[in-house]
């Protein structure tokens, strides 16, 4: 037997979706490992990107390309690091004050080679398709 749940509901219209409950469980376990290759393959079905990054430069690297395309601009290798060591990654900030930093403070301004300043764009909030949604595998730096 099959529910209909409410999505949203106006006066003039509702919509609603079916929900059939998984008839059989699966007694057997799973390990870890497929338990992350299947919600990988569940977000890139939802539109994520998957990349395959395994060292946390790589994933800096990715990080760099990522607020270039979203800002249209391509920092210099001496802003970049003077903008990801003082902005993003500085060693002064706790996971709360970074975390404040993309949720609430998420425009940065970037000291350029010339001496003039830009501001850069950490997460774009008033057009959230401008933003990128990709998944990695967990992984830890040796």
């Amino acid at each position: 037997m099959s529910k209909f749940n409410i999505v949203a509901s106006t006066n003039e219209s509702t919509v609603v979706t079916e929900y059939e409950p998984q008839t059989t469980r699966s007694d057997a376990y799973q390990s870890e490992a497929a338990l992350e290759a299947a919600f990988i393959k569940m977000l890139t079905e939802q539109g994520y990107t998957y990349l395959p990054i395994h060292h946390s430069d790589d994933l800096v690297a990715n990080l760099r390309i990522q607020i270039e395309n979203l800002n249209k601009y391509h920092f210099s290798d001496e802003e970049w690091q003077q903008f990801f060591s003082q902005n993003l990654a500085n060693a002064n900030d706790g996971i709360v004050e970074k975390t404040r930093k993309i949720q609430e403070d998420n425009i940065q301004v970037l000291k350029q080679d010339d001496g003039s300043t830009k501001n850069i764009t950490l997460i774009d909030k008033k057009n959230i398709h401008n933003n990128s949604l990709q998944v990695i595998n967990q992984y830890a730096e040796k």
